[in-house]
Formats: C-alpha cells, structure tokens, sequence
C-alpha cells in the first residue's frame, strides 16, 4: 500500500487524532497544507495501529471475503473472533460491521465463529448489531439471520 496516497487530514478532529498525538504523531501545518512527511508518518502509524491484530486488519479491507475470513479463522482458531482492539475496545465482528464493503457473507462467517462476539460491547457501549445497522445492511441482515436461527 503507498501509504502517501491515503490522503490528507483522515483522522483530524477525532478521537484518534487525540491517540496519534499522545504517541507522538501529528500532521504539521506547511505553507498552506499539511506537509507531505508529516501526512505520510500519520497515514503509516494508523496502517499499522492493527498489526498485532491480523484480524482486525483484515476486516478493515474492502475487498475482504467470507472466504479469506474462514481461511484466517481455520489456521489461527476461532478465540480471535473474540479479541478486543486496545483503543476502541472493538472485537473483529465490530470492524467487520462498519465496512460498508464487506459482503452479506463475510459477516455471518465471522459471526459462526463465535455467537458471542455479537453481544460484546465496545468502549462506546455499542455491539456490531448497532454498527452494521448503521453502514452495512445486507450484514446486519445476515448477522439476524444466523442469531433467529442458531438462538431460536
């Protein structure tokens, strides 16, 4: 990924700017415009904010599939379907639901994994019903379909 052409000022004004700050990365005003470096080094420290989270990661991507999901579930178990991000306190079904990209699919894959991932709550006190409501709603279907018939 060339991380220069993410784009400018992605996460200014919200709260993990305020987390980039503490760990000692800002954008810095230029001329005019923030400046190339200083865009490039935040743009790097959110790309790797999910390293120790391949998970995460990989739910975060618009091109992820049911497939790639069950493929990182069957080699490194399904206990990760309940691993929480430090910051937001988030498990990957959570990450998962706010990608507008992810297919009907790729949700329940994650969600068959572990039922219970549905019912954590994040550190804003919401479960990844209240997300996928909100930005992917063929996954919010999808996650209501696998609670109705796995819970009754």
């Amino acid at each position: 990924i060339d991380l220069s052409t993410i784009g400018e000022s992605i996460i200014l004004h919200m709260a993990i700017d305020q987390i980039a700050r503490v760990a000692g990365v800002a954008y810095e005003w230029g001329n005019r415009y923030y400046t190339d470096e200083s865009i490039r080094q935040v743009n790097e420290w959110l790309y790797h904010q999910m390293d120790e989270a391949p998970l995460h990661k990989l739910c975060c991507v618009s091109s992820v599939t049911a497939k790639q999901i069950n493929d990182h579930l069957n080699e490194h178990g399904n206990d990760l379907a309940l691993q929480t991000d430090t910051i937001h306190g988030m498990n990957p079904l959570h990450i998962l639901a706010m990608n507008p990209n992810a297919p009907a699919d790729a949700i329940p894959a994650l969600l068959n994994a572990n039922l219970e991932a549905a019912f954590c709550l994040d550190n804003q006190g919401k479960i990844p019903l209240d997300y996928a409501g909100e930005y992917n709603v063929g996954g919010l279907v999808g996650m209501i379909n696998v609670l109705c018939i796995t819970l009754g």
